[in-house]
């Protein structure tokens, strides 16, 4: 298993990305929540702040996708490696072959006997425990993002509204400085051309209301227009954060899907192939059983008619459960076309890289 040594220190360092990730993740979910309230507002610090966060996140969901993606490869590039032990159960040892120097029928025993007794189960196992950790890993970081994702797009969705009720506040703001403007003129105009004191008086009174109420809609229109540029710039950087939370789902959707139908081929695959060299040892013993039927006694002929007849039944019976077998492997290749299609869009520059220097090795 010597492709797998630094397996667990990959899955170590890459479950760290996604920790320190999910922790800034959440940072920004309640800032986020905090800033969708009417009565909160965020200075140009927290903004830059936050910025900045949202951005290490991007880059981070990056790091870890890379990571996890190198990681399935790898796997798979250490499931083909394990070819070659299929291979040497076919054929014979060392000390097999100096055996069968003196006695073919002690080297044919010999290698039937440890093809028998050979299990894959340690292979198999091995490279499900890593499946399973990595499917734990991304298991729960999409769990984390599917909350945070329902949360922060609601907060956004407030965000939006605010944006919306101070536009809607500036528009009658603007509606009302423009009807002072002639009224404030008009007035000028009255009193420029009073001659009465008393209508002079009254209309100065007038003139002095419409010039305070211009010069407060005036402020509070500059006050709307920050507002607005505000949170204009917000509702821009949340909407990435969020679109960056949707990204993620799908990344961890992707890897998810690709790693549970590899494992269901693995076990598939590494089941048919043991059992077809398990059959083949076996059918040649009883091959060489029938091969003998001069040359034995009674006793041997008996003993050959009982093999003969337990190595149909067996040969049967792997007939019927290789028809169910392929079945099942056509399904699964045919999923997990599917998913090496969608992995292969989403991860393409991962697999150039893999296939180009391995980062995964023994």
């Amino acid at each position: 298993m010597a492709t797998l040594q630094n397996f667990d220190q990959e899955i170590a360092k890459t479950k760290r990305v996604v920790e320190d990730m999910r922790s800034k993740i959440e940072e920004s979910g309640i800032v986020l929540e905090k800033f969708a309230q009417s009565d909160k507002k965020i200075g140009d610090v927290d903004f830059n702040i936050e910025n900045a966060r949202i951005e290490d996140v991007i880059k981070q969901q990056k790091v870890m996708e890379g990571n996890i993606a190198d990681l399935i490869i790898g796997l798979e590039d250490a499931t083909n490696a394990f070819g070659s032990e299929f291979e040497n159960m076919k054929s014979f040892t060392g000390w097999e072959s100096f055996v069968g120097i003196f006695s073919q029928e002690s080297k044919q025993r010999m290698r039937t006997e440890r093809v028998r007794n050979m299990s894959l189960a340690g292979n198999l196992q091995e490279l499900l425990s890593k499946s399973d950790t990595i499917v734990g890993i991304l298991k729960a970081q999409k769990q984390v993002l599917d909350d945070r994702y329902k949360t922060s797009e609601t907060s956004l969705s407030q965000v939006i509204e605010r944006r919306k009720a101070t536009i809607a506040n500036l528009t009658a703001v603007q509606k009302r400085i423009e009807e002072l403007n002639p009224m404030l003129l008009d007035v000028e105009n009255r009193i420029a051309a009073s001659t009465n004191q008393t209508e002079r008086t009254e209309l100065e009174g007038e003139r002095s209301k419409l010039a305070t109420e211009y010069n407060e809609k005036q402020a509070k229109e500059q006050e709307l227009l920050a507002e607005s540029q505000t949170l204009e710039r917000y509702t821009s950087m949340f909407q990435t954060f969020v679109d960056s939370l949707n990204n993620q789902i799908a990344a961890q959707s992707t890897l998810i899907n690709k790693l549970t139908i590899d494992t269901e081929q693995r076990i598939v695959l590494y089941k048919a192939l043991e059992d077809s060299l398990k059959t083949a040892a076996q059918q040649d013993v009883a091959h060489k059983i029938n091969t003998l039927g001069s040359k034995v006694d009674t006793t041997a002929e008996e003993t050959m008619a009982g093999i003969g007849a337990a190595s149909q039944k067996h040969i049967g019976d792997l007939l019927e459960l290789h028809e169910k077998n392929m079945v099942a492997s056509s399904d699964i290749q045919r999923r997990k076309k599917l998913a090496d299609d969608a992995f292969a869009r989403r991860f393409d520059e991962v697999l150039r890289k893999h296939n180009a220097s391995h980062y995964v090795q023994s």
